[in-house]
């Protein structure tokens, strides 16, 4: 069998209303120049992005599958690695070029994300140097504990506040697009903080608090007053924040991050952020403090929530999710090859 050669970049060149397509040209260009012989795979529409790319990659020839966007396109790439190895034995790593705002998987590792990073990211894609990103595997039960959705996750999942300003920008960002002239200004960030101010002061008034068993390799903790469970895989979360600074992508466990009430997200925001100029005397002077993040490779979730509580709201890697009751988070070891800098460190 000939060396697999091909370097087969996964798009939408119809997303941001065809800003994509010139992101696209550029990075054929660069791989072009690089000489990895890249060949687009456009995506499609419906979920069939997946089986469609696994297809592809049965074929032999691919070296290495490349996204370019955001967290979406991201998720559908690594699942098509995935179903390919599992379904074929084929295994290929996935290198980045990412478009999102946020962009944890990349800056977790030192991967800039835009079209003015895209030079840069082909030359580390090029230099090809592989670590493993362990996977999250996340099953929603009903209440007579029957599975009713499962899905794999790359960089976190959540439950609560987090991912209600999720779905509240979506419902604004949906109105918005209805209005050509607000939707100019009104976009992107602007449209994240509204949502999260309003999901935010709603939490303040205890309309979005609930109780929780969270049990992590079997030992169970119990928590009240609830706003935010977290269960992370990369380091940072939002773009700025590190829960817990040791934490590793490959180790075989995901951080358990659970927010009980406006004080620990004031806490968190303060003591949390990647560039905390604050040492650990001066967070004791404030009465703060980093808390102690449970991690483990079994996490199971039980959600108690009042009956003024209509839902509440659960995300899977930026996206909304099913929400349930009763959630199991299994840590998948080692289960996908990406590319990194020569020194992955996050920015």
């Amino acid at each position: 069998m000939p060396r697999p050669r091909v370097s087969l970049l996964v798009g939408n060149p119809t997303a941001r209303t065809g800003k994509a397509a010139a992101a696209i040209r550029r990075a054929m260009d660069a791989l072009e120049r690089r000489r990895l012989e890249p060949e687009l795979f456009a995506t499609l529409p419906g979920g069939a992005t997946v089986p469609a790319l696994a297809e592809r990659l049965e074929v032999g020839d691919v070296a290495r599958v490349i996204y370019l966007g955001g967290d979406g396109t991201f998720a559908e790439t690594a699942k098509g690695i995935i179903l390919a190895r599992e379904r074929a034995g084929v295994d290929v790593p996935m290198g980045m070029l990412p478009m999102g705002t946020a962009n944890d998987q990349g800056r977790s590792f030192g991967v800039m994300a835009g079209v003015k990073a895209i030079d840069r990211n082909v030359e580390i894609i090029a230099e090809g140097i592989e670590q493993w990103l362990d996977v999250g595997r996340v099953s929603a039960f009903d209440e007579g504990g029957e599975v009713v959705l499962q899905d794999l996750w790359f960089d976190s999942w959540g439950v609560g506040l987090s991912a209600q300003i999720l779905a509240r920008r979506n419902r604004d960002r949906e109105r918005v697009a209805r209005v050509p002239v607000f939707r100019r200004v009104y976009r992107d960030k602007a449209v994240y903080v509204r949502a999260a101010f309003a999901s935010y002061f709603r939490s303040l008034v205890g309309r979005s608090r609930f109780a929780a068993a969270v049990t992590i390799d079997g030992v169970c903790h119990e928590y009240s007053g609830v706003t935010d469970i977290v269960v992370k895989g990369t380091l940072l979360y939002g773009g700025d924040w590190i829960f817990a600074p040791d934490a590793k992508p490959d180790d075989g466990r995901f951080e358990v991050v659970v927010m009980r009430g406006h004080a620990d997200w004031m806490a968190a925001t303060i003591t949390a952020h990647k560039r905390n100029p604050l040492t650990r005397d001066d967070l004791a002077v404030l009465g703060l403090g980093r808390p102690e993040i449970p991690a483990g490779k079994e996490i199971e979730v039980r959600i108690y929530r009042s009956p003024r509580i209509r839902r509440l709201y659960a995300q899977l890697d930026g996206e909304e999710f099913h929400y349930a009751d009763h959630y199991r988070v299994e840590n998948l070891f080692h289960y996908l090859r990406i590319i990194v800098p020569a020194d992955p460190h996050w920015i």
